[in-house]
C-alpha cells in the first residue's frame, strides 16, 4: 500500500492508496488509480493544534476505487505519520473478536410433573 496526500489543482486535499497509470507507448504518466479515497479537511485552533477530519471522496457512489487525471494533480506528497495513521485505521479497522457463544441442543420432552399439596 503506497499512501499519499494528493493535492488537486483547484486546492482539494486526498489521502489515499495511490498508483499511477501510464501510456504504455510513451511512458507518461495519464493517471492515477486511487483506493480508498478521503478528503481531508483541517483548521488550526488558538493553541496552534491542527484538527485533521477525513470525508469520503464522493458520498453519491459506493466506488472504492477510481482514476483521477494527471492533469488534475499539482502535487503529491507523503502523509505526516499521525495522518496515516489515522487513514489506515479508517480503512482497515481493527477486527473484533466475535464473543464465543454456546449452541445448546433444544429438546421436545415433556415437563415432568410434580404433584405438590397447597395446604
Amino acid at each position: 500500500m503506497t499512501v499519499k496526500v494528493l493535492v488537486t489543482t483547484i486546492g482539494q486535499h486526498i489521502i489515499a492508496d495511490i498508483k499511477q497509470v501510464e501510456n504504455k507507448e510513451t511512458k507518461e504518466i495519464i493517471a492515477y488509480w486511487l483506493k480508498d479515497a478521503r478528503t481531508i479537511s483541517y483548521s488550526v485552533d488558538e493553541s496552534q493544534q491542527v484538527n485533521v477530519a477525513f470525508g469520503q471522496f464522493c458520498v453519491v457512489s459506493n466506488d472504492t476505487e477510481f482514476s483521477f487525471r494527471a492533469d488534475g494533480v499539482a502535487s503529491i506528497l507523503e502523509p505526516r505519520p499521525e495522518v496515516l495513521e489515522r487513514y489506515t485505521a479508517i480503512v482497515n479497522p481493527p477486527e473484533v473478536e466475535e464473543p464465543q457463544i454456546e449452541v445448546t441442543e433444544f429438546t421436545e420432552n415433556e415437563p415432568e410433573l410434580v404433584d405438590t399439596e397447597v395446604g
